[in-house]
């Protein structure tokens, strides 16, 4: 029996957030006038915070469905007086405790849950109803538990399931609430999954699991104990000064400042939450230098990805906004110019950059291969507010939008992630786009490197039969085989048959939702792509938002972590690790890689942050709705050390200067002389969370005779090769040099165990 009550349901074109037709019934929306023609202060940075501090007041908290609940709480509140009978009445205060309860506002929420579940009592409301009602009250107690001890109290074990150790809550009432309400519920409902997964988690938190768990709602632990070589990753949270708290937000991992150490720009999507930007100090932590930036005002960002789009040497970053906020969300993007000095300035409108769309989703490419990086923008389409695409042209550090007659101009639909890469080997960057409630597309780059100023592109979406899933988030591109085809993955987010715990707990009961299936299409080389069966990837449910790839055991082939941000709180999911076994098919590695974190996973960005040859991972946390925060994660891989890696930078002459696009041949011979190969395109990976853009390659059998070929993408595609490099070199090579440049990149003693 699936539950009625905060399910989220996908229509051809939008996603809602839907309520029980009884308990919250219609309410009064209150319009709200946009005037954007106000003047605004004439510094750059200035104006865009202005400029954003207009159209975010201008919001409608009653017309967009995450977010902005204690806004929404207020006003329905102030509706209360004004309900023409007691229905009315009693549906608003449900609704209120509700918002309430989204909003963060959980002991508040509580006491007005537990005034109306005595009001049902004698109402003598439909059983429905009434479980309904006791559903919400036990997920506020249970949220209440997760408030007193992973946030005001967290540990490096906080959240991650199997919870153990200092994961363990010490402060119980609130989890010991929630047992007897879920208790209550499965007694009137066995066969309820969403509920005894919550029952079984709630159990952890007290470190009564499984012991004191009823056989009967039980979830058996070798559910949680999956085979794989990967040990714990080492969580810093706390002690690299990393600790950030906030909604779900966006990452970008680099080297900002060029001292050769990896540091971290976040976002978080509230409308006032600051972007932060943290530099490596090299000893072991990392400073914010949030208030060094000149940013202070430029707010909120679902996402963001960086490059260097003026071809200076320094990487700039683009924040994404407005997007799940429909009409509502016509709040600009930025452009943040690296100015090399630890400043960054708002270029949005003197680039041609500044629109008004929103958005969560963007690559970098070039697409005409001019030596300059060019921008889509994937923008959404719900219904009642249609937006277009963008497609942005560079014209040495100046943006033209030239989306009319390039083939993308009429792409309409709720686009959760976009990504480029050449599927065809012809040296063009192609397109791919995921969408929730549409079939996915694929774009062909049709473009004439003789007319650089005109891009084209054909949709070869039906010849090549890549999709689905109807209601897919996260997507790449990557040569995850090494057969020198760039293949697409692309993972579920959300659909109508399940919720995340609900799929989750089924799949652990025997059932098999496939509409949950990560899909991964395998590129045949003909214009064709063949799916992976579940059986080697995962037949494991996933509902995926953030996303992104990197070679964790340095084995040489790419493996993927997910963030599982589906919004509901109900949705206390593990975020996911599998590890690619030599394209024979992936392994599940989240529970033995201490990876399976159930707060909400948003962007994720994978990178040696260390210097010492294997990739770690930092994670943005935290939810859609107003009070689900929680700390970001910065994952150290505990990878012996070993030299059976390359870390390799890039520098374009003719190509653009970051080398997006540059495709990478590492050649060489294992221990009985055959000859591997492995490809590696330059990018920031996933579509929502951006890696570094240095490359950082496991060797896997290679031992000897290693080289390296660049295609890199320019007008003519020229080629270079390397040869003469050994493992574990960290290597600079740049355009039209004929020899590469070996760099000293200090290792950084991040790891407490290794300290203690």
């Amino acid at each position: 029996m699936k539950s009625a009550w905060f399910k989220i349901i996908e229509s051809p074109t939008a996603v809602h957030f839907w309520y029980s037709s009884v308990l919250l019934s219609s309410i009064f929306l209150i319009a709200c006038n946009q005037d954007s023609s106000q003047s605004t202060p004439s510094k750059p940075n200035t104006e865009m915070a202005a400029l954003l501090k207009l159209h975010h007041s201008n919001i409608d908290p009653l017309k967009v469905d995450y977010h902005l609940n204690t806004q929404r709480a207020e006003a329905i509140k102030n509706n209360i007086k004004n309900a023409r009978n007691e229905r009315e009445k009693f549906a608003l205060e449900a609704q209120y405790a509700y918002e309430l309860f989204l909003g963060g506002k959980t002991e508040e929420a509580i006491i007005s849950l537990e005034t109306l579940r005595s009001q049902f009592e004698d109402m003598n409301m439909p059983p429905a109803q009434t479980y309904n009602l006791r559903q919400l009250l036990g997920l506020a107690y249970f949220r209440l538990g997760e408030q007193q001890n992973c946030i005001k109290n967290t540990s490096p074990n906080s959240c991650i399931i199997p919870i153990r150790d200092d994961g363990i809550y010490n402060v119980r009432n609130a989890s010991e609430t929630a047992i007897s309400i879920f208790s209550l519920m499965l007694l009137e409902r066995p066969d309820d999954p969403e509920t005894k997964w919550l029952l079984n988690i709630a159990y952890m938190t007290l470190g009564e699991y499984p012991d004191q768990v009823p056989e009967a709602w039980l979830i058996e632990p070798e559910s949680f104990e999956k085979d794989s070589p990967i040990e714990a990753f080492e969580n810093l949270k706390l002690q690299s000064g990393l600790g950030q708290r906030g909604l779900a937000g966006g990452v970008c991992l680099e080297d900002f400042n060029n001292d050769g150490l990896l540091d971290i720009f976040t976002s978080s999507w509230g409308i006032d939450d600051q972007l932060k930007y943290f530099i490596n100090d090299g000893k072991g932590s990392f400073t914010d230098a949030s208030s060094q930036t000149g940013l202070e005002g430029i707010t909120g960002g679902l996402n963001m990805i960086h490059a260097d789009y003026n071809n200076d040497g320094y990487p700039d970053i683009l924040i994404l906004r407005g997007a799940w906020y429909g009409s509502e969300g016509t709040i600009p993007n930025s452009l943040l110019k690296n100015n090399g000095d630890g400043s960054f300035t708002d270029v949005t409108k003197e680039s041609g950059l500044l629109s008004f769309y929103p958005t969560q989703t963007a690559c970098w490419a070039d697409f005409n291969n001019d030596g300059w990086i060019d921008l889509f923008i994937g923008n959404e389409t719900t219904q009642g507010a249609v937006f277009p695409c963008e497609l942005y042209l560079n014209n040495e550090g100046h943006f033209t939008n030239v989306i009319a007659g390039s083939g993308l101009e009429n792409i309409r639909g709720l686009i959760k992630g976009v990504c480029a890469g050449d599927i065809d080997n012809d040296g063009l960057a192609d397109i791919y786009i995921s969408m929730v409630g549409s079939p996915n597309s694929l774009f062909k780059n049709m473009s004439n490197a003789q007319s650089p100023s005109e891009i084209k592109f054909k949709d070869v979406t039906k010849a090549s039969s890549v999709t689905d899933p109807i209601a897919s988030f996260p997507c790449w591109m990557w040569d995850y085989n090494h057969d020198g085809w760039n293949d697409i993955f692309v993972a579920p987010f959300n659909n109508m048959q399940y919720r995340a715990a609900e799929a989750l707990s089924d799949y652990f009961s025997g059932e098999n939702p496939e509409s949950c299936h990560i899909i991964i299409y395998q590129n045949l080389g003909n214009g064709g792509f063949q799916k992976l069966t579940a059986d080697e990837i995962s037949e494991e449910p996933v509902f995926a938002m953030g996303g992104n790839y990197g070679d964790v055991d340095n084995n040489g082939y790419l493996d993927f972590y997910l963030g599982t941000g589906t919004p509901n709180y109900s949705a206390l999911v593990p975020n996911k690790l599998f590890i690619n076994n030599s394209a024979k098919g992936f392994t599940d590695a989240s529970y033995s890689s201490r990876l399976s974190h159930v707060q909400k996973g948003h962007a994720i960005a994978i990178g040696d942050i260390d210097n010492d040859g294997d990739q770690d991972i930092f994670h943005v946390i935290g939810g859609a709705f107003e009070g689900d925060v929680y700390t970001d994660a910065l994952f150290l891989n505990s990878l012996q050390p070993n030299d059976n890696f390359l870390t390799i930078i890039l520098e374009g002459k003719q190509a653009n200067r970051s080398a997006i696009g540059a495709r990478i041949t590492v050649d060489g011979k294992d221990k009985n002389g055959k000859t591997v190969k492995f490809y590696h395109t330059v990018s920031t990976g996933g579509s929502f969370g951006s890696s570094s853009l240095r490359q950082e390659i496991g060797l896997g059998p290679i031992v000897s005779d290693i080289s390296i070929e660049i295609t890199w993408p320019d007008s003519s595609l020229s080629k270079t090769t390397y040869t003469g490099i050994q493992k574990g070199s960290h290597i600079k090579i740049i355009q039209g040099e004929e020899k590469h440049q070996l760099l000293e990149l200090k290792k950084i003693p991040l790891s407490q165990k290794s300290s203690s």
